[in-house]
């Protein structure tokens, strides 16, 4: 057996087309902390490249370390005249970002049903070849990592909501999505800050970081999700508004939901506590907004993302109404009736105004409602939120309906397309797939169930977009696994088995029939 290891900047498919390995663009940049920071290092032909004993080395820094026994021919790049024995040396090579460099080769005599193993390491970026992190890496065996890994997160299981069904794919895919939430979660100084992932949404957003903080919460995590709630006041502007990304007014309603759901599941006093001085200025601010604002709702905007619209944004005044039933339960917790009064009355007036804008717009659509309050264009996405993450309108509605089966008519493959339809979309499809729990379409909510397991990876890792209906599943640079697909999904597989409406708790209240079978 012959068996050849190397490294390279990038695949070929990026500078040919489409041709060459089926992987994805790296990465350009990643925003943590709201300041921009390089994501890895910039390709160079100035780097030197050389091999050590045991390591190919890249400025002297290790890219990977490969095993010596049996021993390998090391060879620069597969190009002959790089080769030869006395030019095996650090140097710089003028190579491309697609060219294999750091290449070792074994010869593998093997008898019948005979075995080798071979263990490369690579650390998660390049280190000096006199750390004590390669020092750790020379010693360390694939099956103790493995164990070590797998004992991790079994605890980690052990800790929170088991559900179990007779259908492997199902349970795989609720407990892998909790575990590539939580790889997304960045410990920076004392702040805990939940990402969507570590390729190209290696960031924060308010929208994400909520849906993923009440998995937390609704698979019985109390404390990840509090230490992730505690990177929220960075986000609070002076004016008592909460935002992350300039323009999307729908971290308002997101961030008075993550409070508020966090204090409804947990009952924690000294949270709700901690928070509500910042509670209220956000009120403050969205009662202002909503006197200066002339439909008296939440302000125009450019969220420059999403609904893909300027304007007065359907789903912000959705968000912010949301948002406000979690403030009004917040001050009923902690006693404060007068407060809790006072935003009744803003919600009431708020939901009233919001409504009749609802109505005058959707005379125009038959019922369906748009992304924006102000015209018929754009993409949806928070007009599919009248039901949950709370019931906004009555789950019957006529306007809800309507909505349902005209975003319903833009699927394909089974799951919600965007961009007017250029591409599948994953987690979309779930806006719709929580209403049916809702509104006890059951089949309806079943059927999306599937398409979304269909659509997920080997290892159960959603996607956004980018994918071409009706061709393969290459999502191009939009890279997956997609830390809000993960929460939804979760959250989605808990609803139709455990759910709480209003006073109201929900119990299997929608079941695939692979799982009632005799026996099952």
């Amino acid at each position: 057996a012959y068996f050849e290891v190397a490294v390279r900047y990038q695949n070929e498919s990026n500078t040919q087309g489409g041709v060459g390995d089926n992987r994805f663009s790296r990465p350009r940049k990643a925003k943590v902390l709201g300041e921009y920071e390089q994501a890895g290092a910039e390709f160079s032909r100035d780097w030197e490249y050389g091999f050590s004993e045991d390591a190919f080395l890249r400025d002297g820094k290790v890219m990977y370390l490969y095993p010596t026994t049996p021993a390998p021919e090391k060879i620069m790049t597969l190009k002959t005249g790089y080769n030869e024995a006395q030019k095996i040396r650090s140097r710089k090579l003028s190579v491309l970002p697609t060219t294999p460099v750091g290449v070792v080769q074994y010869q593998l005599p093997l008898k019948p049903d005979q075995e080798q193993v071979l263990e490369f390491k690579m650390p998660y970026e390049p280190v000096s070849k006199d750390s004590q992190l390669v020092a750790d890496l020379r010693l360390a065996k694939f099956d103790d990592y493995l164990k070590r890994t797998v004992d991790i997160w079994e605890s980690i299981f052990a800790q929170g909501i088991d559900i179990s069904v007779p259908e492997e794919k199902v349970v795989n895919a609720f407990k892998a999505n909790l575990v590539y939430d939580l790889i997304a979660r960045n410990k920076v100084d004392s702040f805990y800050i939940q990402k969507v992932n570590e390729f190209q949404y290696d960031a924060f957003w308010l929208r994400d970081a909520s849906y993923i903080i009440r998995m937390y919460d609704l698979s019985g995590y109390h404390e990840i999700a509090r230490q992730c709630l505690e990177f929220y006041p960075r986000w609070q502007q002076a004016d008592g508004n909460f935002v992350s990304q300039g323009g999307q007014f729908d971290g308002w309603g997101q961030s008075m939901w993550a409070y508020g759901q966090h204090y409804r599941i947990t009952r924690d006093k000294e949270f709700a506590e901690k928070v509500y001085p910042s509670v209220q200025r956000a009120v403050e601010w969205l009662r202002k907004a909503r006197q200066e604002d002339p439909l008296h709702v939440m302000p125009l905007t450019t969220p420059g993302d999403n609904e893909d619209i300027t304007g007065h944004v359907t789903g912000h005044n959705f968000w912010a109404l949301v948002g406000l039933k979690n403030v009004i339960v917040l001050a009923e917790g902690l006693g404060k009736k007068e407060d809790a009064d006072t935003y009744r009355r803003e919600y009431e007036d708020f939901r009233t105004t919001f409504v009749n804008h609802l109505h005058r717009i959707t005379a125009k659509t038959g019922g369906y409602i748009p992304p924006g309050l102000d015209s018929l264009g754009g993409q949806d996405w928070g007009n599919m939120l009248s039901v949950y993450p709370e019931i906004i309108l009555d789950p019957h509605d006529p306007m809800v309906t309507a909505t349902l089966n005209a975003t319903r008519a833009k699927y394909q493959e089974g799951v919600m397309t965007y961009g007017d339809g250029r591409w599948l979309h994953h987690y979309l499809t779930i806006k719709n797939t929580d209403t049916e729990v809702i509104r006890g379409d059951e089949e309806m909510a079943i059927d999306e169930f599937y398409a979304l397991l269909m659509h997920t990876s080997a290892t159960h890792a959603g996607f956004e977009f980018a994918i071409l209906p009706w061709s393969t599943r290459d999502f191009g640079m939009n890279l997956s696994p997609h830390g809000w697909f993960a929460a939804k999904f979760r959250a989605l597989f808990r609803n139709m088995m455990v759910r709480e409406q209003e006073k109201q708790l929900h119990l299997l209240s929608c079941l695939s029939p692979e799982w009632i079978k005799d026996g099952a």
